[in-house]
């Protein structure tokens, strides 16, 4: 009974703190000069990016977890109590219905992880970083971990940090704030449509759950993290005007969104370098302050090879092939036709396995042929959805050890940047009578 209801109190912890230091008010008066451009659910999910990059300095500095939470809370309870005309939500029958169901999305995968408590594969291996600071050892214990060394710490922190300051220091509590994440970020993305039926929002939003949810990937795996993450940052790319002149504190906010990626997986740098470039190459700002930017963008990288390099003491990739053996590869025909034709299958299954990217495929066909206009942001996302495709091919092609990493990789590494493309169907959404009364 106590497990019980410490799940239930586990999620009122996370409104709490993921209600500072950002309200409604305080976005829009240094975003915006419109009073709702934000809203609860933008302060929301703002806090919660806030949060991760006081985690990622926090597991620099080797702080006691337990502390860390309590001086946190706190913080987040003081502000509260100043700010509870802004901080708390004014329920309306609608709202109340969302939030309910919100409620009830969490509230229903933190018990089935409760009741499925074994990790996956790659779980085993997250967990041992999350042992490092659960027990608050220093950082550069790190390169000690048996396999996978070089990966990216942030997300065994997140764990490690929920794990320590629950109840009974269970650790699949750790996992918690990885459901939370996912569902905050569904919640986030359907809400930009600003539907005022909230049924048809509500339909939305168990859809997406619907097409997007896998059991397994909460069992210790990081791809929930890198999709959770690509969302917000969708959502928030959603509000810039490509055409206007550019709020350049929205692109700072983007960039920051994405480089959360880079702490998460090595293919997150990846996907920030990418989706971060092409941000920035097709605003609607001076040459300067795109190559400023571009520059800012890499030095970003550049800072996290430094600290994991010479502070944590290591910085590698998994796959290292000589370039002359992918070239044997590239104009050996045979091998070029087996290795494709195998990716493209791989990659149907993933769809299948996925079918959010048959939804979004579909969403590019509608484009094309029904509503035939393609204003920067949908240009934006399709340029994305190439070079995250070609990025994809590129790197399974150099494998090693091919069959296999097609079998256990390529699924999870769609599923990844699924979540990035469901603005492509909101764009289409749009344009279909019901969702415009």
């Amino acid at each position: 009974m106590i497990e019980v209801l410490s799940i239930f109190f586990q999620f009122f912890i996370f409104l709490i703190i993921f209600s500072f230091p950002f309200t409604t008010k305080i976005l829009n008066n240094n975003f915006s000069q419109k009073q709702n451009f934000f809203n609860f659910v933008d302060a929301h999910s703002i806090n919660i990016i806030f949060f991760i990059y006081i985690c990622l300095i926090a597991s620099f500095l080797n702080f006691d977890l337990k502390l860390f939470f309590k001086i946190y809370f706190l913080l987040s309870i003081i502000f509260i109590l100043f700010n509870y005309k802004n901080s708390i939500l004014k329920f309306n029958n609608d709202l109340f219905k969302i939030f309910l169901v919100f409620l009830l999305i969490n509230i229903s995968i933190f018990f089935y992880i409760a009741q499925n408590l074994k990790l996956g594969w790659d779980g085993l291996h997250w967990i041992e970083k999350a042992f490092i600071f659960f027990n608050n050892e220093n950082i550069q214990k790190l390169p000690e971990v048996s396999i996978h060394s070089h990966y990216p710490h942030l997300g065994s922190y997140l764990w490690a940090f929920f794990w320590k300051n629950s109840f009974s220091e269970l650790e699949y509590f750790g996992r918690f704030f990885y459901v939370y994440f996912y569902a905050v970020s569904i919640f986030l993305i359907v809400n930009s449509l600003k539907l005022k039926n909230k049924v048809l929002e509500l339909s939305i939003i168990l859809f997406f759950i619907l097409v997007t949810f896998d059991p397994n990937l909460f069992a210790g795996y990081q791809e929930y993290l890198i999709f959770s993450s690509l969302i917000f940052a969708s959502r928030y790319i959603l509000m810039i005007n490509f055409e206007n002149k550019i709020n350049y504190k929205f692109v700072f906010l983007i960039i920051l969104t994405l480089y959360t990626n880079c702490w998460f997986k090595d293919e997150g740098l990846v996907y920030f370098l990418l989706f971060g470039i092409t941000f920035v190459l097709l605003l609607n700002i001076p040459s300067s302050s795109k190559i400023f930017l571009t520059i800012f963008t890499i030095s970003l990288f550049i800072f996290q090879y430094l600290l994991q390099k010479y502070v944590i003491g290591i910085f590698d990739f998994p796959q290292k092939i000589p370039l002359s053996l992918i070239f044997s590869d590239l104009i050996n025909i045979k091998i070029l036709f087996t290795k494709i034709s195998k990716i493209l299958i791989h990659s149907l299954i993933a769809f299948v396995k996925y079918p959010l990217w048959i939804i979004v495929l579909l969403s590019v066909i509608f484009h094309f042929f029904i509503i035939k206009k393609f204003d920067k942001k949908v240009k934006y996302f399709l340029v994305c959805l190439s070079l995250n495709l070609l990025f994809v091919f590129t790197i399974f092609f150099t494998f090693r050890s091919f069959d296999f990493m097609l079998k256990v990789s390529l699924d999870r590494i769609f599923f990844q940047t699924s979540g990035f493309y469901i603005v492509l169907i909101l764009l289409s959404l749009k344009n279909v009578k019901l969702l415009k009364k």
